[in-house]
């Protein structure tokens, strides 16, 4: 998610203050501004989403010690 905020920030940078063409009822400056605040919400929910994401590691051996199953849960609180 975080990934795709920065990419939409960056488009609508682009947009916003790059591009310097017109579009007949198209505000180009409005569109960028749109794209890099929707850009900056999702970046920092993706930062956030990782940060609380917790991973837990259980492993399991058999009674003979040979075998050994380790299972990774992810869960977001």
């Amino acid at each position: 998610m975080a990934g795709l905020g920065l990419l939409l920030l960056g488009v609508g940078a682009v947009l916003r203050y790059a591009v310097t063409a017109e579009a007949s009822g198209v505000d180009l400056d409005m569109i960028g501004l749109i794209l890099m605040a929707t850009g900056a919400v999702g970046f920092l929910f993706g930062l956030f989403d990782g940060t609380f994401r917790r991973y837990r590691t259980e492993r399991h051996v058999s009674s003979d010690g040979k075998h050994v199953v380790e299972t990774t849960e992810t869960s977001g609180t």
